[in-house]
Parts: structure tokens; C-alpha cells; sequence
């Protein structure tokens, strides 16, 4: 991805979205008008995330990483416990008896935790760069001597 993502709306907007699919399984709607939808956006959310986690991969260098890799973190994790919830949902909307379904949200799921760990092994490299760069007090004292 080559171009520059409004990568806070995009979290902003897929957490609108989980939210609205966690409201809406709670409720008793009819499978035959609400599921199909509901599984849409789970793909959709899927892939903005493996997206987003792909431009964090291409691009170390940018000003807020670290709190992006937070927030992109903290997306995933609901997005986990949405896919997880939903499998072991027993209302109206529920796909244990549909198991070609589960199956498709069990990937999902699955691609969800590999995504959880490429995030946090981000932000634990990051943290080691940033206290390899820090500078001590004394290097600033150093530094600015000359003025």
C-alpha cells in the first residue's frame, strides 16, 4: 500500500462497526435478512485490518507508530472477541447450525490471532528501538554545551 491511509478514522469507523455487529446479534433478528450482512462485514473488517497491518509493516518511520500500533492492537482484540463470541452465540443469529459457516469465522479467527501476534511483536520492536535511541541526561548536558 503504497499510499498514505486516514489510519485513525479507519480504526474509528471498524470500531463503529464491531459495535454495531455486537448490538446486533444480541438482538433477535431474522437470520435470513441479517446474516448474510453480518458475515460480510465480518470479511470486511478482516481485511481493512490485514491491511492496515500491512502498512504498518511497510512503514517504521511514521511520527504516532507506536500509539497506532496500540490502537490497530486494540481493534484486532475486539475484532477476536466479536468472531469469538459470535461462534458461541445461541440466539436467533447464531451459526452453530450452519457449519460451513463456523468454519469460515474459525479462519477468520484464526487469521485474526496471527495478525494479534505480528502487532504486538511491532510494538515490542518498536519499544526496543525507541530505548535504544533514548538519550541520557548527561548526553544532553554533552550536547548542549556549545550554546
Amino acid at each position: 500500500m503504497n499510499k498514505r491511509i486516514n489510519f485513525e478514522d479507519n480504526i474509528f469507523i471498524l470500531l463503529m462497526r464491531i459495535k454495531l455487529i455486537k448490538d446486533t446479534i444480541t438482538l433477535d433478528g431474522d437470520p435470513e435478512i441479517f446474516l448474510e450482512k453480518i458475515l460480510d462485514d465480518f470479511y470486511f473488517i478482516g481485511h481493512v485490518l490485514g491491511l492496515m497491518l500491512e502498512y504498518m509493516q511497510e512503514n517504521d518511520k511514521l511520527i504516532s507508530r507506536e500509539e497506532l500500533l496500540i490502537n490497530l492492537s486494540d481493534t484486532e482484540r475486539q475484532y477476536n472477541e466479536l468472531i469469538y463470541g459470535f461462534l458461541n452465540h445461541r440466539g436467533d443469529l447464531s451459526v452453530n447450525n450452519i457449519p460451513e459457516v463456523s468454519e469460515k469465522l474459525q479462519i477468520l479467527e484464526k487469521s485474526s490471532l496471527e495478525r494479534q501476534k505480528i502487532i504486538d511483536k511491532l510494538c515490542t520492536n518498536d519499544r526496543k528501538v525507541k530505548s535504544n535511541h533514548d538519550v541520557s541526561s548527561d548526553e544532553i548536558t554533552e550536547l548542549l554545551k556549545a550554546f
